[in-house]
């Protein structure tokens, strides 16, 4: 909301021009809340009616952008200063570190805080909890709780989401505030507020030595005869039409597609058609994999579905009809 940081008392007094808050009113805790009638997540905790203008949008004026805030101060103070009359300044919603969000003004009427009356009456504001000056306020649970909110209002009113309608407060025009700031990530916002986000990052690698991840009957050997090995050993047995595999264990943390990548050395002697078992959601799929070439590097099975959970994801099976030792080395599971 403000360009620049101000003390705990005079912190206010950027909100409205000139009108400070008490110390108590900037601690003090809001009153129980009920639930908001236009957006569900929100707690409904109405601004003083001196603080913004009755309206009955979309009929008297269009809703073509939103715009984002930042409070330098508390999600309290902020949600108390909206209460007071003397403020003379309102948002629609107020969102905390946490990802707690409290409506104070109905979307259909004007709330106070652009700086810019065309604005205001085309536009639904959004502050965020914290300080353009300092790290650490814009967290993923703010994030997410705001791009959820503007998903719900751009797609109730049909405002189209691009930087040109989603816009800061710095934006407006004739602004003389700085917020959200440079600390503010406008191109993960829009990417959360778009959907095109990648899905979080994960990777897990299991070699056959990690503690409690791998598993093997004692008829695979081990071996340190490769320099191409992963780690400080591998394992080997011999093909045989037998249920005897040996087991990576993944601890999986959702239900999505999987990169599954395996590591061996290789030889002239090993076996030309490993099989490779991945405990995929729709059931066991084996891909063959020739070890006796591509060794000392991860090579590239496909991907996946893999169910969350902690359990055997991939094997490592002897049921091959190719001669030569079958190896059990690494496996890599990244999430894509």
């Amino acid at each position: 909301m403000v360009a620049t940081a101000t003390p705990l008392l005079r912190r206010a007094a950027a909100f409205a021009g000139g009108v400070a808050l008490t110390l108590g009113a900037l601690l003090s805790v809001p009153t129980a809340a009920q639930a908001s009638t236009d957006y569900g997540p929100a707690a409904w905790v109405p601004a003083s009616t001196s603080n913004y203008t009755d309206a009955s949008r979309e009929s008297d004026y269009n809703i073509n952008y939103v715009v984002i805030h930042t409070v330098q101060g508390s999600y309290t103070s902020a949600i108390n200063w909206f209460q007071n009359p003397a403020a003379q300044v309102s948002a629609h919603y107020v969102v905390s570190k946490g990802g707690a969000v409290t409506q104070m003004v109905r979307e259909a009427d004007v709330a106070w805080h652009a700086g810019n009356w065309t604005y205001n009456t085309q536009s639904i504001g959004i502050e965020h909890e914290g300080f353009v000056e300092q790290d650490g306020w814009y967290t993923e649970a703010m994030y997410q709780a705001s791009a959820a909110i503007v998903r719900s209002v751009t797609s109730k009113y049909g405002i189209p989401r691009d930087r040109a309608h989603i816009i800061g407060h710095n934006e407006v025009p004739g602004a003389t505030h700085t917020d959200p700031g440079s600390r503010w990530n406008w191109s993960y916002f829009m990417q959360l507020v778009n959907g095109t986000t990648p899905p979080p990052s994960w990777t897990s690698t299991v070699d056959n030595t990690t503690a409690g991840r791998f598993t093997a009957s004692a008829n695979w050997g081990t071996s340190t005869y490769s320099a191409q090995r992963y780690g400080t050993d591998y394992r080997f047995a011999n093909p045989e039409a037998i249920s005897d595999a040996a087991w990576y264990k993944f601890d999986i943390p959702a239900t999505a597609s999987y990169r599954v990548e395996v590591w061996c050395p290789a030889n002239t002697g090993y076996n030309a058609t490993t099989p490779y078992v991945i405990a995929t959601t729709g059931g066991n799929q084996t891909v063959h994999v020739n070890q006796q070439g591509s060794g000392g590097v991860w090579v590239n099975l496909g991907t996946f579905s893999l169910a969350a959970g902690d359990y055997n994801a991939v094997g490592v099976s002897r049921w091959s009809g190719g001669a030569g030792y079958v190896i059990a080395d690494a496996v890599k599971l990244t999430r894509v």
